[in-house]
């Protein structure tokens, strides 16, 4: 049975889908720029999905993703990276659009392969201090989450900065 990987799939569609319309009308320039003071640029949000994505589907899979994908997501080189080193000129829109379309596929390409029974299988995470057992279920759960809180950031800043949709 897949009943419930069929609906983590429409919930990830779903999300995404609301998130890319809250972004799409923002220009190259204000994708690279910090809405506020002290904020993070919308676009550095939109990589950090793809960041996502890929670090916890390497975590579910086992499988290291490519490196062609981490390195065009600036993968773990954004503002708030210990090796920031984020891009110094401001990226089309669709590169940022390209990119966490593509990280976002490969997950859910993996996901669509799983069962049911798979979502409550555990994975073992060495994290930085400890070591750390979770139910693959509870990291499907948890992208989900992410994205919603991140949207609701990037669409206040937007919203703060004057940037909504005219």
């Amino acid at each position: 049975m897949k009943d419930q990987i069929k609906i983590f799939n429409w919930m990830f569609e779903d999300l995404r889908s609301e998130t890319l319309k809250g972004v799409k009308h923002l220009t190259k320039e204000q994708m690279m720029q910090s809405p506020l003071e002290g904020e993070f640029p919308i676009g550095s949000y939109l990589m950090h999905l793809a960041e996502c994505d890929i670090y916890w589907l390497e975590q579910l899979s086992g499988t290291e993703q490519p490196a062609g994908l981490k390195k065009k997501a600036y993968y773990d080189k954004w503002f708030d990276s210990p090796e920031s080193d984020p891009p110094t000129e401001a990226l089309e829109v669709n590169t940022y659009l390209d990119v966490i379309a593509e990280a976002r596929k490969n997950f859910l390409d993996y996901l669509s392969s799983m069962t049911d029974e798979q979502l409550e299988e555990t994975i073992v995470r060495q994290g930085k201090v400890k070591t750390q057992e979770m139910p693959k279920k509870w990291i499907v759960y948890h992208l989900l989450e992410h994205e919603a809180h991140h949207r609701g950031q990037m669409f206040m800043l937007i919203r703060k900065a004057g940037w909504n949709k005219k």
